[in-house]
């Protein structure tokens, strides 16, 4: 089925087509900004949830890019020990750890409570061995039994197209309305060096210009 229409434009700066074309070695998705009020009752039985304050650098971004490696998250790599040590000196950013009922780590979350009393989820995740085994819902209902307790006025959290294609619907399931969309446009990971070059294979790796004409 035919969504779109129109041809590549020959100049990034072209806007007539309706179509934005962004430079090699660039990445684009597609932002959704959502909310949550409130609690959700019943959500699901929370994962055993362990705030780490002080974490071991190697260990978290080992940890940090097991996850989210495959959706192009890269913070972790950029950050020497001395940067994660004076990241989570701070008070307000709080790392926890997730573990099913066998005691096994399945995932992380990270949030930070921010001013005008309001909480952002910055990175939420699970390990890949740890999805399909209905442990998503688990983990964000621990994280969020955490961030209430803090008695917020809201939650708040961005997804990005470059996720799984059901998180709309995952975070609609556990409180969340959107609010606000947008875009985010950021150097390729595997570009720059931070990452593999075999990282997110879902995910267009662009390193050469394009030019009209050219084959």
């Amino acid at each position: 089925m035919q969504v779109t229409e129109g041809t590549l434009p020959d100049e990034i700066t072209d806007l007539s087509s309706g179509y934005r074309r962004i430079p090699a070695g660039k990445i684009v998705n597609a932002v959704t900004w959502m909310e949550a009020r409130a609690p959700v009752q019943g959500l699901a039985h929370p994962l055993a949830m362990t705030r780490v304050i002080e974490p071991e650098p190697a260990f978290y971004r080992s940890v940090f890019l097991e996850i989210g490696a495959p959706w192009l998250w890269d913070r972790a790599a950029e950050m020497s020990d001395a940067d994660i040590a004076a990241h989570f000196a701070d008070p307000r950013q709080h790392l926890y750890y997730g573990h099913d009922d066998s005691g096994g780590h399945v995932g992380m979350v990270e949030f930070v409570a921010g001013d005008g009393n309001e909480i952002e989820i910055t990175y939420f995740g699970l390990f890949p061995s740890s999805t399909g085994r209905g442990l998503g819902k688990r983990l964000m209902a621990g994280a969020l039994d955490q961030a209430w307790r803090l008695k917020p006025d809201r939650i708040w959290l961005h997804t990005s197209s470059f996720d799984h294609h059901s998180v709309i619907g995952f975070y609609r399931a556990c409180g969340f309305e959107p609010f606000a969309a947008g875009f985010e446009i950021t150097d390729d990971p595997r570009v720059k060096g931070t990452l593999p070059r075999d990282c997110a294979p879902q995910i267009p790796l662009i390193e050469t210009e394009w030019v009209s004409g050219a084959r």
